[in-house]
């Protein structure tokens, strides 16, 4: 027969043991959803081998360089976001007050370079060189040929001047004509061969009519002779 009062008694679970056992399961779901809710568990990262400094030979040993998991020691200011201070807004200039520079002067009139006309104030004298023309010595003082040709009457051929001789110049066509007697703004002028009075005309600034008003004895427009004298009225200012 077998004893079976040598047998241990069954175990029971007392009330303290539950209550341990039921605090640890109520720990481990309280620390789960903690986790949970934290994005879970982030386990460190060792820093690769590119992000540690090799120092050369005979240099000693680089220290590694920190984690970037570490815990940041920037100052406030130093975050990664946006920086808070906008930059500044370039205020626009103000224009200066000082007045604009002054226009440099025109040049002076090239004909004050020449010997002036003995007793005729604003004509001058040009010596013809080789090679000049009439209507390039013209060009060169600015002034219109056909006042160059007024204050020559002598050439009767504007394509032909001859090296050595005198060209008067000047600005008014009139200049080296005489006066008429007792008649305001008038001058008298010689005819030249090959001369009309058109051509007259309009080396002078003047017209027909006019010249015919002021020399009533001509009658005849074309009725008119070399070394015959007649009056040129001045164009009205």
């Amino acid at each position: 027969m077998v004893d079976t009062s040598a047998q241990p008694a069954p175990h029971t679970l007392t009330p303290a043991v539950l209550a341990s056992a039921l605090f640890v399961v109520a720990s481990a779901i309280v620390a789960i959803t903690f986790v949970a809710a934290r994005g879970g568990l982030q386990m460190p990262i060792a820093p690769s081998g590119s992000d540690v400094a090799v120092a050369s030979a005979g240099t000693g040993p680089v220290p590694s360089a920190p984690s970037s998991l570490a815990p940041s020691t920037l100052a406030p200011s130093a975050s990664l976001g946006p920086s808070a201070t906008p930059a500044a807004t370039p205020q626009p200039t103000a224009p200066s007050s000082a007045p604009p520079s002054p226009t440099p002067a025109g040049s002076p009139d090239p004909l004050t370079a020449l010997p002036g006309c003995p007793n005729i104030p604003g004509c001058y004298e040009y010596l013809i060189k080789r090679g000049d023309s009439l209507s390039g010595v013209a060009s060169h003082y600015a002034i219109p040929v056909s006042i160059v040709r007024a204050l020559n009457p002598e050439i009767t051929d504007p394509g032909t001047i001859v090296a050595g001789e005198i060209l008067y110049l000047g600005r008014d066509p009139f200049l080296r004509l005489p006066p008429c007697d007792a008649v305001p703004n008038c001058s008298l002028y010689t005819i030249q061969p090959g001369d009309r009075l058109s051509t007259i005309a309009g080396r002078f600034g003047i017209t027909v009519p006019a010249i015919l008003a002021a020399n009533p004895q001509i009658t005849d427009s074309n009725a008119i002779y070399s070394g015959q004298v007649i009056r040129l009225p001045h164009p009205a200012a």
